[in-house]
């Protein structure tokens, strides 16, 4: 089967279920598993369509959804947001952007924590809408449909005003020796700058993205703070990541 018609057959699924499961897919088509996410990874950089951990959703599925949760998590999702939840404290300043991970560390946040969360990511800002003592700051500039965040110099000038305490960072991939790296350039730039406007930066990453390597590095390994997986922090797949001062949780 070529590409395209592989394409337009995920394309007509998501418009019928709304989301779609990789290895549901890659059956239905006959072809390997990472074909199919590749395939993905390719129509969400065309704006179609929004890559989550083991599948994709609709970009209209996202924005209704937003703000009861996507119910799309799984234990490995929810276990890296428990770890995360362990590095919070109250009366925090968290920068977090985009990316399926934050969006549920930041929905099951205790509801007994006070903070303050500065996202350029709106549906992450809706989740929290309804958290009784958790203060919001959505940060302005140019929506970038393609990542459903907001992008561009207004986004950068506001952080220059920010020194958070915490910065939770979405990524597509990470390895010890590549670092953390993303698939558009314009966001590669602006999670730098919001590393500069954190003491700390927090890196949650479903085992997928784990020793691979995507186009745009953000930084290095050793200059996270902590990383954070639903693995073993002795597990076999993370041994590399040891010994360059990174806590691994």
């Amino acid at each position: 089967m070529l590409k395209e018609e592989r394409h337009q057959l995920i394309l007509e699924k998501l418009n019928t279920d709304k989301k779609v499961n990789l290895v549901d897919i890659s059956q239905l088509l006959n072809v390997s598993y990472d074909s199919i996410r590749r395939d993905i990874i390719e129509l969400e950089d065309k704006g179609l369509l929004k890559k989550v951990h083991g599948g994709a959703i609709a970009n209209s599925y996202l924005s209704m959804k937003a703000s009861k949760g996507l119910g799309i998590a799984n234990s490995e999702i929810m276990g890296i947001a428990k770890k995360a939840h362990k590095l919070i404290e109250n009366h925090q300043t968290i920068i977090m952007d985009g990316g399926t991970t934050n969006f549920y560390i930041a929905e099951q946040l205790p509801k007994n924590l006070e903070a303050t969360i500065i996202t350029n990511n709106p549906h992450l800002a809706i989740s929290l809408s309804e958290h009784p003592k958790i203060d919001v700051i959505l940060l302005g500039g140019t929506f970038y449909k393609r990542y459903q965040i907001s992008i561009g110099i207004e986004t950068s000038t506001a952080l220059e005003h920010i020194n958070a305490d915490l910065y939770f960072m979405g990524i597509n991939s990470i390895s010890a020796n590549n670092g953390a790296a993303i698939r558009n350039y314009e966001e590669s730039l602006m999670k730098r700058r919001m590393m500069q406007s954190a003491r700390r930066t927090i890196v949650g990453v479903v085992e997928e993205k784990i020793n691979i390597q995507e186009t745009y590095k953000v930084c290095e390994f050793s200059q996270i703070s902590c990383l954070i997986s639903s693995l073993s922090p002795s597990d076999e797949l993370l041994k590399d990541f040891h010994g360059q001062g990174v806590e691994i949780l």
